[in-house]
């Protein structure tokens, strides 16, 4: 049985005080990069949304997001998603050494939310947090866990105390059975899919998270038992381990090819890693289906870590940048340059086709391949618009209709017409849905 994590009020109400401090003291909007802070203890970067763990004004640590524009040039408003101190009772978020002392891993989600792993009373909870006062807590009490995906509501992490890895979904709307207990493997999350290394060399299996099946098994071509993956849309990174072969299977072509060895984080089309004998990072280029020669894309002191991914440096796989911290704790951001696939949806949630506005309001969520501009628009029977919601920035259309028009009465009973439209914010692409809502109760 599943419960939510306990909560000290105390601590809450401490953080909650520290939290609002953060806010009103939190960087300008539209904040030119890169961003000088007096250290940084944690860094992710998914949808175009920065993840950082920073001092506030109050000198606390936080766990902070900023948006990024599309072209990486300003950030705006930090926004403080949670308390990174030591509650009153000794609870904490997880941490690991690093060079800046600890540092707290983020995994973005791409829409906005952050996965950590919080500790309680000695016991480790995966949280995905989705605002400053709001997260995901229902995960097992376990010990030695870590973050290996997220991607959109879909969330992925293995525990050392049980040798198990748990598949699990955030769903603002609905209650939904998408919980998946397995063996630990190199796993990753995209879309509706799971993918996860087999006891085969080389193999990986595709399973379809919804109906929890087994749906493809895929020969990547590594000459060993793969022991990390990431999975991007058309491309399949695998690892045989930080000192072993490394390479991608490209979906649309089938085939796999090279890439260079150790610890690294994949893009659309590209893939980055920490040189520390150069003290650079570089990125391979693989858009066309070969990988091409490395090529610095920033200056990054080695350090005593020697994986620093999500701890100095990070890839937004999305957005197709990349954002690192400087030897001055300097926020930077680089586009990586490489041409992003064309844009599509990757995984929905569509409410139903009835909506009775005394007892509920309607609700769904579209996750695409990369950040987006949206519209949805509601039509009566007449095919007159009613209500028209927008969005931009962000991967994920989250559309919530309590039945009310743009004017903020309610709308006739009766059949509507509902149409979303995401058109690329960088790139090519436009995705185009529509559905029908019977409306009663109005």
């Amino acid at each position: 049985m599943r419960r939510p994590v306990r909560r000290p009020l105390l601590a809450a109400a401490v953080a909650l005080v520290a939290g609002l401090t953060a806010t009103t003291s939190a960087n300008a909007a539209d904040t030119p990069l890169p961003i000088q802070t007096d250290g940084v203890w944690g860094i992710d970067f998914a949808g175009g949304t920065l993840a950082t763990v920073e001092h506030s004004a109050s000198r606390e640590q936080y766990v902070m997001t900023r948006r990024v524009a599309p072209d990486g040039s300003t950030a705006a408003t930090r926004v403080p998603m949670m308390y990174a101190g030591t509650f009153a009772d000794g609870d904490h978020i997880k941490r690991v050494p690093c060079d800046a002392g600890e540092c707290i891993p983020l995994v973005g989600s791409g829409n906005g939310d952050v996965g950590l792993v919080f500790v309680d009373d000695g016991k480790e909870y995966v949280q995905i947090r989705t605002s400053p006062n709001t997260y995901h807590g229902v995960e097992p009490a376990v010990t030695g866990a870590r973050i290996v995906d997220v991607t959109g509501r879909y969330f992925l992490y293995n525990a050392q105390s049980t040798n198990k890895q748990y598949l699990d979904d955030l769903q603002p709307y609905r209650t939904t059975d998408i919980r998946i207990t397995r063996s630990i493997t190199a796993a990753s999350v995209w879309g509706t899919r799971l993918w996860a290394a087999s006891s085969t060399a080389g193999t990986v299996t595709q399973t379809d998270i919804k109906t929890k099946r087994l749906v493809e098994t895929v020969a990547t071509g590594a000459p060993c038992v793969i022991k990390e993956l990431q999975v991007m849309g058309r491309w399949v990174y695998w690892s045989c381990g930080t000192t072993g072969p490394a390479g991608v299977y490209d979906r649309t072509a089938k085939k796999s090819f090279t890439v260079p060895s150790g610890p690294a984080l994949v893009g659309d089309g590209y893939l980055v890693r920490h040189d520390r004998t150069a003290g650079q990072l570089l990125l391979t280029d693989f858009h066309t289906g070969t990988a091409a020669a490395p090529r610095p894309i920033a200056d990054l002191p080695a350090g005593n870590t020697a994986d620093q991914r999500r701890l100095t440096w990070a890839v937004d796989k999305w957005g197709g940048d990349i954002a690192y911290v400087d030897s001055a704790n300097a926020i930077h951001v680089v586009p990586s340059g490489v041409p992003t696939q064309s844009l599509a949806k990757i995984e929905s949630d569509v409410d139903g086709t009835s909506l009775d506005v005394d007892n509920a309001r309607w609700g769904s969520t579209w996750q695409f391949n990369k950040p987006v501009t949206w519209t949805f628009t509601v039509k009566n029977a007449s095919g007159r618009t009613v209500r028209t919601l927008t969005g931009s920035g962000s991967p994920q259309a989250d559309v919530a209709w309590d039945g009310k028009t743009d004017a903020g009465t309610y709308t006739d009973n009766g059949r509507h017409t509902w149409t979303l439209t995401a058109t690329a914010v960088e790139g090519a692409g436009t995705s185009t849905t529509t559905g029908e809502i019977a409306v009663t109760g109005t």
